[in-house]
């Protein structure tokens, strides 16, 4: 070691407190409590305005937050789509190629239009909830994350199922 031995201080004469050494209380009484770092409280040892039952969250874990909570709207939002698309798809099957006489190729063009912004939506509610996933709200992300993979499963076998022919 490198410091030079230190010896106590003489009786009633307590040493100078310095910028890097908090006051010292007077040799042969029983120190207080000493915070572990520098900014912490006495008395909770955490730092101060902080609640000593929940850990701060800073920096990566607020935008993961951020990004969870994105992913699960998004999720409600991809949703509400493909109800209205299916609503959408059977009232432009029933309705209109009755009433207008719509071919086969314009329902089909709609039906891959409709699917594919699905997809996407599911895609990218997918990837939000994979971004969220590291933060606090890891059971939002992991709603979204249940959403959107479900969502892309699912239109994946549709699509490939329009794609495979049917003979038998």
């Amino acid at each position: 070691m490198s410091d030079p031995q230190q010896f106590p201080p003489a009786s009633g004469t307590q040493p100078p407190a310095t910028a890097t050494t908090p006051p010292q209380p007077p040799y042969g009484s029983t120190p207080a409590y000493q915070p572990a770092y520098p900014g912490a409280t006495a008395q909770t040892g955490y730092p101060a305005g902080a609640q000593s039952g929940m850990p701060t969250v800073t920096g990566a874990g607020r935008s993961a937050d951020g990004i969870a909570r994105v992913a699960l709207v998004l999720a409600i939002v991809s949703v509400a789509l493909g109800v209205l698309y299916t609503l959408l798809f059977r009232f432009a099957i029933i309705r209109l190629s009755y009433d207008f006489h719509l071919g086969a190729g314009v329902i089909g063009t709609f039906s891959l239009v409709g699917q594919t912004l699905l997809f996407l939506a599911y895609a990218v509610t997918l990837i939000f909830g994979i971004l969220g996933a590291h933060g606090s709200r890891a059971v939002q992300a992991g709603i979204a994350i249940g959403v959107g993979g479900a969502g892309i499963i699912g239109i994946a076998f549709t699509l490939l199922s329009n794609v495979i022919p049917m003979s038998f």
